[in-house]
C-alpha cells in the first residue's frame, strides 16, 4: 500500500489541511472569539478562563492515547471527532438569538467552548501521528516553516476583513451581523479542510495497546524527556499568564476600535510568518537553546513593556509589541511541533506527546485560580498579570541557559 502512495501529492494535501487547520485555530480563538465574548457582555474573569481553556483541556490528552489504542485511528472515527470540533466553533453565533441573560449566555458560551476544546484535544494526537509518520524527518522543518508562512498569511487576510467588516457594521448599529459574516467565513474554511482530509492518504499506524498508567509513567520516568516537560510547563505558565487578559485589556480598557485591533493581529501573524524560515534554520541542528533563549528575552521585554507603559504611549507602542509577540510565537512553534515529538521514545510516541500536553494543561489550570485571587476586573489589576509573566520568562530563560546541552 505504501508503494502506491504518491509522497509529493500527499505531502501537499497534509500541508494544505494543516495550514487551514492551524489558521482556523488562530481565527476561531482568542482575538475573534474574545471580541465576540466582549460583545456578548461576558465578565473579564470568564473571558480570561476562555483564553486558556484550550490549554487547560490538554489534561484529557493523557486519556486520548489509551482511547485511540483501543478504538483505533480509523479515518471515520477521527474525522467524525474533527467535524464536531469544527462545527462547535461556529455555534457561538447562535447565542445572541437564544437569550439576553448574561449568565445564560456565559453558560452557553462555555458549553460550545468546552466541546470545541475537548474534541480538539482528542483529535490532536492522531493528526500529529499521521503527519509525522508520513512526512520525512528531513522535510519536517520545511513543512513547519512553510505551514506557518501560509497559515499566518491567511490569518492576516481574515484579520483585515474582521476589522473592516466589524467597524463598518458597528458604525451602522449592526455589530452582530458583522460577527455573523465572520463566523460564516470560519465555517467555509472548516468545510474545505474537512473535505481535503477525507480525500487524504492515512499512513498505517500501529495501534499498540496503551494504558493510562503507561501514558503517564513511561514519559514521567524518562530523565531526558523531563527537560521537555519543564520547558513546556514554563512556557505555558508564562505565556498563558501574560496573554490571559491581553485581548480584553485592549478592547475593554484601552478601548481600541476593531480596525486597530485587527491590525495588531495582522502584525503578530505577519511577524510569525516572517520569522518562520529563520527559526527553521536555527532549529536545523536541534540546538534548541538557540531558539528558546532569544524567545524568552523577547517575551520578557514584551510583558515588562505592557506592565510599565501607560495611556497613549502604550497604544502607540502596541504595533512593535505585537511584532515581537509574533517573533516569539514563531520560535516556540518550531520547538513545539518538532522537539517534543523527536525527543519522545520511539515505541511510545503517542504517550510522550499526550503526557507533555497533559502537563501543560495542569500548569495552565492554575492560571484562573491565581487570577481569581488578583481579581482582574480593573485596569491596573490586569496589568499585574503582565508583571508575573515577565518574572516567569526570566526564570524560563535561566532554565534554558542551565540546560543548553541538548541532544541532537
Amino acid at each position: 500500500m505504501m508503494k502506491k502512495m504518491n509522497y509529493e501529492k500527499e505531502y501537499k494535501k497534509y500541508l494544505t489541511s494543516s495550514i487551514l487547520d492551524t489558521a482556523n485555530n488562530k481565527i476561531a480563538s482568542n482575538s475573534f472569539i474574545t471580541a465576540f465574548a466582549v460583545y456578548l457582555g461576558l465578565s473579564n474573569f470568564a473571558i480570561g478562563i476562555y483564553a486558556v481553556l484550550d490549554t487547560i483541556t490538554n489534561i484529557i490528552q493523557v486519556f486520548a492515547a489509551p482511547l485511540f489504542s483501543k478504538i483505533g485511528q480509523s479515518k471515520f472515527v477521527v474525522l467524525t471527532n474533527y467535524t464536531i470540533y469544527r462545527v462547535s466553533s461556529v455555534c457561538f453565533a447562535f447565542i445572541p438569538f437564544l437569550t439576553q441573560d448574561i449568565n445564560i449566555r456565559t453558560t452557553l458560551f462555555f458549553v460550545f467552548a468546552s466541546i470545541y476544546a475537548i474534541t480538539g484535544e482528542l483529535g490532536y494526537i492522531t493528526f500529529v501521528n499521521w503527519r509525522m509518520t508520513l512526512v520525512k524527518k528531513e522535510d519536517r522543518t520545511k513543512f513547519a516553516s512553510t505551514r506557518n508562512v501560509y497559515k499566518n498569511t491567511l490569518v492576516m487576510i481574515f484579520s483585515l476583513l474582521m476589522g473592516v467588516i466589524l467597524d463598518q457594521f458597528t458604525k451602522n448599529g449592526n455589530e452582530l451581523y458583522g460577527f455573523l459574516i465572520l463566523f460564516f467565513i470560519v465555517f467555509i474554511i472548516a468545510f474545505i479542510d474537512i473535505f481535503i482530509r477525507i480525500n487524504t492518504y492515512k499512513p498505517p499506524i500501529e495501534d499498540k495497546a496503551i494504558s493510562v498508567k503507561d501514558s503517564v509513567m513511561k514519559p514521567a520516568k524518562d530523565k531526558e524527556f523531563r527537560k521537555i516537560l519543564v520547558i513546556g510547563g514554563l512556557n505555558r505558565f508564562a505565556y498563558g499568564m501574560g496573554t490571559m487578559y491581553l485581548n480584553v485589556f485592549l478592547l475593554r480598557y484601552l478601548k481600541l476600535d476593531y480596525l486597530y485591533y485587527s491590525i495588531l493581529n495582522i502584525l503578530i501573524n505577519f511577524a510569525d510568518a516572517l520569522f518562520s524560515k529563520y527559526w527553521a534554520k536555527k532549529a536545523q541542528n536541534r540546538k534548541w537553546s538557540k531558539v528558546l533563549s532569544p524567545m524568552c528575552l523577547v517575551f520578557s521585554i514584551i510583558f515588562l513593556s505592557l506592565f510599565v507603559l501607560k495611556g497613549n504611549i502604550l497604544i502607540y507602542c502596541l504595533p512593535i509589541i505585537y511584532i515581537l509577540i509574533g517573533y516569539g510565537n514563531s520560535a516556540y512553534e518550531m520547538f513545539d511541533h518538532i522537539a517534543i515529538y523527536e525527543n519522545a521514545n520511539e515505541d511510545y510516541k503517542t504517550s510522550y506527546v499526550t503526557f507533555e500536553r497533559f502537563i501543560e494543561g495542569i500548569v495552565t489550570a492554575i492560571l484562573p485560580i491565581i487570577s481569581y485571587w488578583i481579581f482582574p476586573e480593573e485596569n491596573n489589576t490586569i496589568k499585574v498579570t503582565f508583571l508575573i509573566a515577565f518574572i516567569a520568562y526570566v526564570i524560563f530563560y535561566g532554565f534554558v541557559k542551565l540546560n543548553k546541552n541538548e541532544k541532537k
